[in-house]
């Protein structure tokens, strides 16, 4: 029978820490930076993956556009071969009709040889240029230059957001953790308080009924707690599946940003370079920029419409080499040349008035480009101007939250002391720790909020808009 010093002895080997006093560190923990957050945009990501897509598709028109433009200056040149046998000669019929005995082939004249052939080779050339088109080819290429640099800008203002909403997830995950560990500490304290406070009853320094408010106080913490544990999953779920993280690792972020001093937040300075930036240039920004391509892409679209009802002027040359072999020859028949060169001058003609309804709509179109271009100068000032104050806003609130912070604890820890040695009632010391509870957790929103809008300010230049869509 095992003795029970034995049994003793052996759970507290097993219960001591490993050498050096040391937890080991968790075998799938995942460190994970800002930085490296914004540089872990997956390349599937659907919305940047979109983007892209709608980019190569303006490259392959534009490529069109282009091939059709040359047209006007080199010939489009294509080559063929071909054979065929006439499985029934109209000529041949017509003379057994007509009771006419057949002559052979080699008696036969060139021109007889020809028609009454069965077989012909056929090898040709053929090259086809417009000189003229009315200006359509042009129109079309401006309108597909522009629809590729809309894209473009596009897509860069896709990254912006998505690499904007990184910052915000992964601040979201540092706040919830603090709030997290702000509960927790809430929850301990006020735990410790109970038990001062039953000794303190045992003492006979205070009422009994003190103790039932704490017990109230700590079965009031217990929820929040729960809570703030809750919105930590959900704030990392969300994080794992915009970086495309995986499930079981432990992330290790960076240190809180309420921790952060002025020189690290570094976007501050590229914010205000992009402000003086925008403050020479009023179209500096993306989305303004965009507009202007889409503009510019609306007004060759409706000139390539009214154009496309101007004549248009052909040219051809066609080289044929032409051979029509024996019946029972081999082959090595004599090549014949037929070279035909065309020119042609085409003027559309539209009875049913499809060109009209075409012109009309691409004037419309033109229309409301310019219209989203001014609605998209208008939002873009207010925009400027929100987020300036924003900015402006969420440092003074950091600054008068760290302040408030540092404040609420002293006043926390002297309400303790003062509590411990009976100086203080518990009403004082629950309110001192209600003050600490919310300055912690307005010190860390103000940190988040900092946060994001410093990384919107870095970016804002090419981040869309938010109220208006090309």
């Amino acid at each position: 029978m095992i003795s029970r010093p034995l049994v003793f002895f052996t759970l507290l080997l097993l219960a001591a820490p490993p050498a050096g006093g040391q937890s080991p560190q968790h075998p799938d923990t995942l460190s994970v930076t800002l930085a490296d957050a914004l540089a872990r945009v997956s390349r599937e990501e659907p919305r940047l993956a979109a983007a892209r897509a709608a980019r190569e598709l303006a490259r392959a028109a534009r490529g069109e556009a282009l091939s059709e433009q040359r047209n006007r200056v080199l010939p489009q040149v294509s080559a063929s071969f071909g054979t065929q046998r006439v499985a029934q000669n109209q000529f041949t019929e017509i003379a057994r009709r007509a009771g006419i005995p057949p002559t052979p082939a080699e008696e036969l004249d060139p021109f007889s040889r020809v028609f009454a052939s069965p077989n012909t080779r056929d090898a040709s050339f053929r090259a086809a240029i417009r000189p003229f088109d009315g200006g359509v080819a042009s129109a079309r290429v401006d309108a597909a230059r522009a629809g590729f640099d809309a894209s473009v800008l596009a897509e860069s203002q896709v990254r912006a957001a998505l690499e904007v909403e990184i910052v915000t997830r992964y601040a979201d995950v540092q706040l919830h953790r603090r709030l997290h560990a702000v509960a927790d500490s809430a929850l301990q304290q006020a735990e410790r308080t109970l038990a001062l406070t039953r000794q303190a009853v045992v003492q006979g320094r205070t009422a009994e009924f003190e103790i039932w408010r704490v017990e109230a106080e700590v079965a009031a913490l217990r929820p929040a707690q729960l809570d703030a544990q809750r919105n930590v999953r959900i704030a990392e779920l969300a994080l794992r599946q915009l970086l495309d993280l995986p499930d079981h690792a432990v992330l290790k972020l960076d240190a809180p940003p309420e921790s952060w001093s002025g020189d690290t937040l570094s976007t501050t300075r590229m914010a205000d370079s992009s402000r003086a930036r925008a403050a020479d240039r009023r179209d500096v920004r993306f989305a303004l920029r965009e507009f202007d391509a889409r503009e510019r892409q609306a007004a060759a679209g409706y000139r390539a419409a009214w154009r496309s009802m101007l004549p248009v002027l052909d040219v051809t040359l066609t080289h044929q080499r032409l051979a029509y072999p024996l019946r029972n020859a081999n082959w090595g028949g004599p090549y014949y040349p037929n070279t035909v060169l065309g020119v042609s001058f085409t003027l559309p003609l539209d009875f049913t008035g499809g060109s009209l309804t075409r012109v009309e709509s691409a004037a419309a179109a033109m229309r409301l480009a310019k219209a989203q271009r001014r609605d998209a100068e208008r939002v873009h000032a207010l925009e400027q101007l929100d987020a300036q104050a924003q900015l402006d806003a969420s440092r003074l609130e950091w600054e008068a939250a760290v302040a408030g912070a540092v404040s609420a604890d002293k006043a926390l820890q002297v309400a303790r002391a003062r509590h411990e040695v009976g100086r203080a009632s518990l009403l004082e010391l629950q309110d001192a720790r209600v003050t600490w509870l919310r300055a912690m957790a307005t010190r860390a929103r103000a940190a988040r909020d900092r946060m994001v809008i410093e990384a919107r300010m870095a970016r804002f230049d090419r981040l869309p808009l938010s109220s208006v869509q090309p």
